[in-house]
C-alpha cells in the first residue's frame, strides 16, 4: 500500500504536537510505501500569520495561527497539490487539514471543535484555544464538518472520542476507528522484552513511606492545579507534616503569593528529566478539566506509578478506579485529598501497577498505533 502521510509541520519538525507525528510516521514508514505529503509554512509566512493572530492572554502573547483562514487555506492549496503530484492509493492526514477529491483520506485526532463547543462554558473548555473566539470555533467546526463528510475514515485516539464523534459528529460509525498513540517518551523505556518500572522505584514504593505526589501540566488551571496545590495542603496539615508535591510545567508559579511549604516547583522540564521523575514518586495526580487524551496517565503507569484523574473525556480508559488509581468528578480539595490519602495507603494497589508496567508500555508503543493505522488504512481500500 502506498499511503500519504499529511502533516502541518512546525520548523524543526520533530517536536509537532508532542511528537506524536514524528514517532506514527517513523513507526508507519516501516509497514507501509509511505510518501511524505508534508505542508511546510516558509518562515516570512509562519511570522506574519503569528503576528496577525496574537492576543493577549493571562498576561502572555499566544497566537492560535494554525487555526486563522489564511493558514488553514495555505494548507489546503499546498496537500492537493502535493497529492497530485505523488499519487498514492490513500491519505492520513494528522488533524483536519483539507476535503480534496482524489484518494480517499483518514484523520487522526484526539478532539473536535464539538468538543471545544459543548465544554466553552466550563472551566478549561477553552484554555488550549485562549485567543479564538466562539464564532471562529463555530466557523472551524462547520468546516471540520465538512471535511468529516468527505473521508474514508476518522481514526480516534480512544474509545471516548470515537463515540463523540458519532453520536455529537454525526460521523457513520463504520467510518470511526480507534487507534491508542504511542507514549514518545517510553521509546527509550524498550530493549527487546525488557520493560517495566525501576526495579529501585517498585522496592521504595512498596516498603514506604509513600507520600511524594507529581503534577504535569504545562496547563496549570486546565489540570486543576490549584486544586492539588490545596489538596496537599489538607494532607500536610491532617495527614502527614512530611509530604511533598512536585509541580512541574508552567513557566512561573502560577497561584498567588509564594510557592507553599512542602510544594516543590521545578517550572518547565525535558521530557528526559519529567521521565526521572516518574520513578522519584509515589502517585500522579492530575485531575485534569479538559484533557485530548492523557498520554501523561500512560507515562506514569509504564513507571509504576498510581494516578488519579477525572471522570472525563478518555481518562476513564487510562485510569481504573480499584485497579490503577482514582478519578473524581468535583474541583473539591478535601474530596481529592482523601481519595490520595486511600491510594497511598493501598499496598495492593502498588504490586499491582507495578506488575501491570510492562503490558502498559507494550500496549502505547507507536509500533503498535502504526499497525491499528494499516489495518484501518486497508479497510477503507477494501
Amino acid at each position: 500500500m502506498r499511503l500519504g502521510f499529511a502533516c502541518g509541520w512546525e520548523n524543526p519538525p520533530q517536536p509537532t504536537w508532542s511528537y506524536t507525528p514524528w514517532n506514527l510516521r517513523a513507526a508507519l514508514a516501516s509497514r507501509v510505501d509511505l510518501v511524505d505529503l508534508g505542508i511546510h509554512y516558509p518562515r516570512p509566512v509562519q511570522l506574519g500569520l503569528k503576528a496577525a493572530c496574537a492576543r493577549r492572554h493571562r498576561g502572555q502573547w499566544v497566537s492560535m495561527w494554525r487555526h486563522s483562514r489564511p493558514a488553514r487555506r495555505y494548507g489546503e492549496v499546498v496537500l492537493a497539490r502535493a497529492a497530485r503530484a505523488r499519487p498514492v492509493d490513500a491519505v492520513l492526514q494528522i488533524q483536519d487539514l483539507a476535503a480534496f477529491r482524489g484518494p480517499p483520506y483518514l484523520l487522526y485526532q484526539d478532539l473536535s471543535y464539538d468538543v471545544l463547543l459543548e465544554r466553552a462554558g466550563e472551566p478549561g473548555g477553552l484554555t488550549h484555544f485562549p485567543s479564538l473566539s466562539m464564532d471562529a470555533v463555530r466557523r472551524l467546526r462547520d468546516r471540520q464538518l465538512e471535511i468529516y463528510a468527505r473521508a474514508a475514515g476518522v481514526l480516534a485516539m480512544s474509545g471516548w472520542f470515537a463515540d463523540h464523534l458519532v453520536k455529537n459528529s454525526g460521523v457513520p460509525a463504520d467510518r470511526v476507528h480507534v487507534v491508542h498513540p504511542g507514549a514518545s517518551a517510553l521509546d527509550s523505556r524498550v530493549v527487546g522484552d525488557a520493560v517495566g518500572p525501576a526495579a529501585d522505584a517498585v522496592r521504595r514504593r512498596l516498603d514506604g513511606p509513600r507520600r511524594r505526589l507529581l503534577f504535569v501540566g504545562k496547563d496549570f488551571h486546565t489540570k486543576a492545579g490549584e486544586v492539588v496545590v490545596a489538596a496537599a495542603g489538607l494532607l500536610r496539615r491532617d495527614l502527614d507534616p512530611e509530604l511533598t508535591l512536585t509541580v512541574v510545567g508552567p513557566a512561573t508559579w502560577p497561584l498567588p503569593g509564594a510557592v507553599p511549604s512542602g510544594v516543590d516547583f521545578r517550572g518547565r522540564l525535558p521530557v528526559a528529566a519529567v521521565a526521572r521523575l516518574y520513578d522519584e514518586h509515589d502517585l500522579f495526580v492530575l485531575p485534569s478539566r479538559f484533557e485530548g487524551f492523557g498520554i501523561s496517565f500512560v507515562e506514569a503507569l509504564a513507571h509504576g506509578l498510581p494516578c488519579v484523574g477525572r471522570r472525563a473525556f478518555a481518562m476513564p480508559e487510562i485510569v481504573v478506579p480499584g485497579r490503577n488509581g482514582d478519578l473524581v468528578d468535583t474541583d473539591d480539595p478535601a474530596d481529592l485529598a482523601a481519595r490520595i490519602a486511600a491510594l497511598l495507603a493501598d499496598d495492593a494497589l502498588y504490586e499491582r501497577v507495578a506488575a501491570d508496567a510492562d503490558d502498559v508500555v507494550r500496549h502505547y508503543s507507536w509500533g503498535r498505533a502504526a499497525d491499528d493505522v494499516v489495518i484501518a488504512a486497508k479497510t477503507v481500500l477494501g
